[in-house]
């Protein structure tokens, strides 16, 4: 069975990404094993901590995983430069660049929660909009907000609770043309469960 160790910015990412694992599990046959690691403080931190990670696998401390997954905001940077960035400490520890990829939400895990319209009504009772890209800090966290309570519900985690339940409400090819950075995860994710289906 194959283990992934998800190594997240935060428990908004661990939970959607982790429900993601769990859908491309089902509908693919494959079992997977996830070990979570949440980092807390900021993308500085996050990096020190992701290094950290590296250098314990390195020294044998940690066990290998089959796959690493580093889920992490773009923050209005763009996927690539932010990839560059974890990329970057990646580069000193190379005997594990083959099993590291990214998830990457641009600018915020957030907006990958109001991608699917119909996703959302099936979970809230009424759709939503995807708005255009906003960088203001926090933007989406109160458009999320907003979006939740005007169904007539609250989210006192932000809408982190509702993760899994839009996760499994997505219609995914639509989803994936629709949000480049949510399509470049969803395409990295169908080629290694086709992968692991395959042996």
């Amino acid at each position: 069975m194959p283990e992934i160790t998800l190594f997240c910015e935060d428990s908004f990412h661990e939970k959607f990404v982790s429900a993601m694992l769990r859908r491309f599990g089902n509908e693919y046959g494959v079992g997977v094993t996830s070990r979570l690691l949440s980092s807390q403080g900021g993308l500085p931190r996050m990096h020190h901590e992701f290094k950290m990670f590296l250098r314990d696998l390195s020294r044998e401390q940690r066990e290998i995983p089959g796959s690493i997954l580093v889920v992490v905001d773009a923050n209005c940077l763009g996927h690539t430069a932010r990839k560059d960035q974890m990329d970057d400490v990646l580069a000193h520890f190379p005997q594990f660049s083959q099993l590291v990829s990214y998830a990457i939400p641009d600018p915020h895990i957030e907006r990958w929660m109001l991608v699917d319209p119909r996703a959302f009504q099936a979970v809230f009772g009424r759709g939503c909009t995807l708005p255009a890209i906003k960088c203001a800090k926090d933007e989406y966290k109160k458009l999320l907000r907003k979006e939740i309570r005007a169904s007539g519900i609250e989210a006192p985690l932000g809408g982190e609770e509702f993760a899994e339940d839009i996760v499994m409400e997505m219609n995914l090819s639509q989803a994936e043309a629709r949000e480049p950075s949510l399509g470049i995860f969803l395409r990295g994710l169908k080629a290694q469960f086709n992968t692991w289906r395959a042996r």
